[in-house]
């Protein structure tokens, strides 16, 4: 006679079926692990930036050094072949992506806010900007200054551009730059004594 019973055959393949899925939760778990481990890349924006600089007619403006943590510049491009423009993108703190956007061509205002309607101002910074948002996924902050415009854009939050666009500032010019000025300067005060002196 057999010494099988059927309720430990039923607790041998519970106990397997079982392994089987904590199995394949800790495979899970691992790909998952490995996957919140990997690195977002960067780049360094700032050549682009002093290369706009040099060319524009306008003050380029950049994120301050103060920009939060998690703020991870993804993508710089510059074109100065036509109307300047640059683009900086962003992988934000929230999981989402900002752009922000220059040029001294307003045209670049339709591809960066795509289609998205025209909600009103709000003031961020010193500065006012118009609101275009498509009432799902896509937003933008839109200044068109004197010579340049600038433009937020992306599927981030209103708040998030909020900190971008407070974090804006002047690029500071050339350090030769204001030396030969500050010099021009001191050329002039020397002639104008001179005169003064003859």
């Amino acid at each position: 006679m057999s010494e099988y019973s059927r309720s430990s055959g039923t607790f041998k393949n519970y106990t397997i079926a079982l392994g089987l899925v904590v199995a394949v939760l800790l495979v899970m778990a691992l790909v998952v692990a490995g996957r919140s481990g990997e690195a977002i890349p960067t780049v360094e924006y700032r050549p682009d930036a002093e290369a706009l600089n040099e060319v524009a007619d306008h003050p380029v403006v950049i994120p301050s050094e103060e920009l939060p943590e998690g703020w991870i510049p993804t993508s710089s491009t510059l074109d100065l072949s036509g109307p300047v423009e640059w683009s900086v993108g962003f992988a934000t703190p929230e999981d989402s992506h900002a752009m922000l956007s220059q040029s001294d061509d307003d045209r670049i205002v339709a591809g960066r806010v795509r289609g998205a309607e025209y909600v009103g101002t709000v003031n961020v910074g010193d500065r006012g900007w118009e609101h275009y948002d498509n009432g799902d996924d896509w937003r933008a902050l839109v200044d068109e200054g004197e010579g340049m415009t600038v433009v937020l854009s992306g599927p981030t939050t209103l708040d998030e551009f909020a900190v971008l666009a407070e974090s804006l500032q002047a690029l500071p010019e050339e350090e030769g730059e204001a030396d030969d000025e500050s010099d021009d300067e001191g050329d002039e005060e020397g002639d104008e004594e001179d005169s003064d002196d003859a």
